[in-house]
């Protein structure tokens, strides 16, 4: 009996998910080679948890694009296949929207073995008023495998330069709100 209920709960749970009508190039496959992304969205004023929008492209001949709203918590589970380029992008209303790009290409078949799960925080921030949104089309983060730490990881100096160009774009319109006699 008891394992009767664990294989419905798990049939349940894989329709569920079925449900979702993820894309057939978005799914984990039977041999593993995928990362798994743990996400979810807070907001960077307070760092309470925040729903939005995530977008997930495929690069490649032709884009391949899918989109979803997050649980009402902010969570996301995404599973980014073997072999590609994806960029993940994070929207809300009102916030700076942020992307990242993750690359899966370049990872030894042996290595696949192991499971690659990434736990990943998107803060959104606030968009001031004449927010140049062309700022957010860049990637804020890549995201590649490393032959020397045999895992997948986050480019921190490619982050430190997209922080910088946000940091200032968001410093220019506070400064233009101050001189058009707005507080911001």
């Amino acid at each position: 009996m008891r394992y009767l209920y664990f294989i419905i709960v798990q049939l349940v749970a894989m329709s569920a998910y079925a449900q979702l009508d993820v894309p057939s190039w978005l799914l984990p496959d039977t041999l593993g080679q995928y990362v798994a992304i743990n996400g979810q969205m807070m907001s960077s004023t307070d760092s309470m948890e925040t729903s939005g929008f995530v977008s997930i492209i495929r690069h490649g001949k032709e884009d391949d694009i899918y989109h979803f709203n997050t649980e009402k918590n902010g969570t996301f589970i995404i599973y980014l296949p073997a072999n590609g380029h994806y960029s993940v992008r994070f929207e809300k209303k009102g916030h700076i929207s942020k992307s990242i790009d993750v690359f899966t290409v370049n990872v030894p078949r042996k290595v696949w073995k192991n499971t690659f799960a990434i736990d990943l925080v998107a803060y959104m921030e606030p968009q001031p008023p004449g927010f140049d949104e062309s700022i957010s089309k860049i990637p804020y983060n890549i995201v590649k495998y490393s032959p020397e730490m045999k895992f997948f990881i986050f480019d921190e100096e490619f982050e430190t330069i997209r922080r910088q160009a946000l940091d200032k774009e968001i410093q220019r319109c506070k400064e233009a709100k101050t001189l058009a006699g707005v507080k911001f």
